[in-house]
């Protein structure tokens, strides 16, 4: 960590700035990509000279939370430095984040409760930072890459069975690709391997736990009621769910504007890049995005149209990389991580001034030298 020195409008006073650690963070950490999500707060938590209290989600307690704790006992890590808690979150409540040691929760899943954490710690005076859903449009304009495209869309929507925050929920295509991608498209998805994910060939594991199998079944039956064309329709077998497309999907319907947490997409045509920045912007979550074009500059023009807090030209709507800023707008959350960014989030400053020359003061007692 760096430290700054200011100038003063004060004769004689140096300003120094410095960066120091809050104190003690508490991580509360989703079930996907567990260990990575873990790790994204515990260690620059860590490195900035904090105590870390992880608790990690109840389905992934060792992947988690457990390994995460032996990888820095290996280490040698002094002890009491990283703690783990693994208990039902329904056992401790609002405890964690109400208890005045933790100056800092770091909260990484659903905008619910994320909504909920932000509150109790709002009213403990504690800081939060706060990584929550998506609903990511991936758009494809008229002069794209057809089949490159058609790639990035496969990977953004299926990749962990769509259990990603970043996952491309909406797929947007212009209406003269429509036809030749939604064809090419169904396809493609239509012949990913699906099953036990311990065998190599597979594209599509199950879900997390049956909670989630049965909130994403009531939004593709959802989306049925609400008139979406089914294009290729998935069936459910234990955990596992096959992929379902939705054609013709008006922006105002519910799977339009929820994200939806598994192997769902829809596909929606626009007429124009005004349309399509409309429509991606027409949702409450603004995490991550992409647009597909051969013009990269105006891609990258109407990328910053985008009420997003990452959007790619050219690439998936998945990307994150230790040295850029991480983080959404709107329900997305707030507070940024990886690189210098994880860095201001998990320090405070404190701002030491040293006057060097005597300074004179109102109401200075008579005869004092100067």
């Amino acid at each position: 960590m760096t430290g700054e020195i200011f100038p003063s409008p004060v004769e004689g006073k140096e300003n120094r700035l410095y960066r120091i650690p809050a104190g003690v963070v508490g991580v509360i950490s989703p079930f996907n990509f567990p260990f990575f999500l873990s790790m994204r707060s515990v260690a620059p938590a860590l490195g900035a000279g904090n105590g870390v209290v992880l608790k990690p989600h109840d389905d992934t307690p060792i992947t988690g939370g457990t390994l995460v704790a032996r990888v820095f006992e290996e280490t040698g890590m002094p002890k009491g430095l990283l703690n783990v808690i693994m208990a039902d979150i329904h056992e401790i409540g609002d405890a964690f984040v109400e208890h005045p040691i933790p100056r800092i929760i770091s909260f990484t899943g659903s905008e619910s409760v994320g909504r909920h954490i932000g509150g109790v710690a709002g009213r403990s005076l504690k800081r939060a930072i706060l990584e929550l859903g998506g609903n990511s449009a991936l758009i494809v304009m008229a002069d794209a890459d057809l089949d490159y495209a058609l790639n990035a869309a496969v990977f953004s929507r299926f990749t962990h069975q769509g259990q990603i925050c970043m996952s491309a929920n909406r797929v947007l295509v212009h209406r003269s690709l429509y036809p030749q991608f939604l064809e090419k498209y169904v396809g493609r998805v239509s012949r990913l391997k699906v099953g036990d994910p311990r065998q190599p060939e597979t594209d599509i594991g199950p879900l997390i736990n049956r909670a989630q199998v049965d909130t994403l079944s009531r939004q593709i039956q959802t989306a049925v009621d609400e008139g979406a064309r089914v294009v290729l329709r998935g069936k459910s077998e234990g955990n596992v769910i096959s992929p379902t497309i939705f054609a013709d999907v008006r922006p105002e319907m519910a799977i339009a504007r929820h994200e939806m947490f598994g192997p769902a997409v829809c596909v929606i045509p626009f007429d124009s890049a005004e349309e399509a920045i409309r429509i991606a912007n027409d949702s409450p979550y603004g995490l991550s995005g992409a647009i597909h074009t051969k013009n990269v500059e105006q891609g990258a023009e109407w990328a910053k149209q985008i009420d997003s807090g990452m959007v790619h030209v050219n690439d998936g709507t998945i990307n994150d990389e230790p040295l850029v800023a991480f983080g959404g707008e709107k329900a997305s959350g707030f507070g940024r991580l990886n690189g210098k960014w994880a860095l201001e989030e998990f320090t405070t400053l404190k701002w030491v001034s040293v006057q060097h020359t005597p300074r004179h003061y109102p109401f200075e007692a008579a005869g004092t030298t100067s």
